[in-house]
């Protein structure tokens, strides 16, 4: 079943059924028992862990690119909408920069930051930690990996929103918003590129690595360049935040095991693989098989599918987990996709880890009895699940 609509998950599909829900999880799981498959608004949704990789890893299935741009501007988002040669090549390029070699380097940063943002919620005897830890800590760490400004931190937020958070009820209104966004990003970097070039020798950071960088023997394009930072910027500024935003909730909500990360802080590392398999901070993502890809048991994908592979199903699928909705630090780690899988596998994985790490180190050290006002706490499931208003009292 092939459709002509162009389908976006943030107003089609499953998302609109978990949009406010505080656990989706179970929505997931049953999607993922009792349906495996199915067409929601023209999007063939698919549910279960082995059939998501087994689309994740066919040469022939292609990303995000596969319906062009897709975030309010005609041009491919590198890597996120590149594939084949292409996508190897310039991942080739990005993923040493984001390696855990490189993010290592930032720990003493992040962890500086962390502390002093947290004892400031400490000195004023609480607060929401969403405003002052979870947005705040990720987007000045990510500025100043990149090399861009921090005074014009409120600008990159601002272009985030329109782009990960358009508004609009139809893909028309959606898509004429996030256009709007993109070309004031555009407009500013067209400024703050012939800036940096003049600044070269002076700087050390992603955007001036990018500025010295050749790809096939030349120096990176004007118009790569931008499709490059435009992902960059989006993505840098918001999935870290929703991540620590869901952890730190679920830690809010069950204080017993918090405690238990208190008493062993060697398990951190565990939960928060078993947490990102939990709360699923990305719900999913597109793919666009160029071929049919029969996935055993009668289900075929044809060619020219929109599939709408849900991450958070697979997460919880209980054809392949065992007892998915229980919460268990001692999980295998590599179980889950929350940092997709395959070729489009998450490029700022490694620094989300670290961040998320250090925060909850520090976070359990300097205010470990903090306790959550779970009435005010409020989730918001589309584009990605991330948390708002995490009151606490400390």
């Amino acid at each position: 079943m092939n459709s002509t609509i162009r389908f976006d998950p943030r107003i089609h599909g499953i998302s609109q059924q978990v949009k406010s829900l505080a656990d989706p999880q179970s929505v997931y799981f049953e999607k993922a028992r009792d349906v495996r498959a199915e067409y929601i608004d023209g999007g063939l949704h698919l549910y279960r862990y082995e059939d998501i990789l087994a689309i994740n890893r066919h040469p022939e299935v292609m990303g995000n690119g596969g319906r062009g741009g897709s975030f309010g501007q005609d041009g491919r988002l590198i890597p996120l909408e590149v594939d084949g040669p292409d996508h190897k090549k310039w991942r080739r390029l990005l993923d040493p920069m984001f390696a855990p070699k490189a993010m290592a380097r930032l720990e003493k940063q992040i962890r500086d930051l962390a502390r002093s943002l947290i004892s400031e919620v400490q000195g004023d005897g609480g607060g929401d930690l969403h405003s002052m830890l979870c947005a705040p800590l990720p987007s000045q760490t990510f500025l100043g990996l990149v090399g861009a400004p921090l005074e014009d931190l409120d600008f990159f937020v601002k272009f985030k929103e329109g782009v990960v958070h358009p508004q609009g009820d139809t893909t028309e209104q959606i898509e004429a918003n996030m256009a709007v966004a993109g070309a004031e990003l555009l407009q500013y970097f067209d400024g703050f590129l012939k800036i940096k070039r003049g600044q070269l020798e002076d700087c050390d950071d992603l955007i001036a690595d990018l500025l010295r960088s050749e790809v096939d023997g030349q120096p990176i394009s004007e118009a790569d360049l931008l499709n490059i930072l435009f992902l960059l910027m989006f993505a840098g500024l918001d999935t870290v935040t929703a991540s620590l935003s869901c952890v730190i909730a679920w830690l809010g909500k069950n204080p017993v095991r918090r405690q238990q990360l208190c008493d062993d802080p060697s398990l951190v590392r565990k939960a928060i693989e078993e947490l990102m398999r939990y709360e699923s901070p990305v719900p999913s993502g597109m793919r666009f098989p160029g071929t049919d890809v029969d996935l055993g048991g009668g289900l075929i994908v044809s060619a020219g599918e929109q599939v709408n592979a849900i991450w958070a199903a697979a997460n919880v699928d209980p054809t392949y987990h065992v007892d998915p909705l229980r919460v268990d630090f001692d999980r295998d780690k590599s179980s889950h996709m929350t940092f997709a899988s395959g070729a489009h596998r998450c490029l700022g994985s490694h620094l989300a880890r670290l961040e998320l790490r250090i925060v909850l180190e520090e976070l359990l050290d300097l205010v470990p009895n903090f306790e959550l006002d779970t009435d005010a706490v409020t989730y918001d499931n589309v584009a990605v699940r991330s948390v708002s208003n995490i009151v606490v009292s400390v």
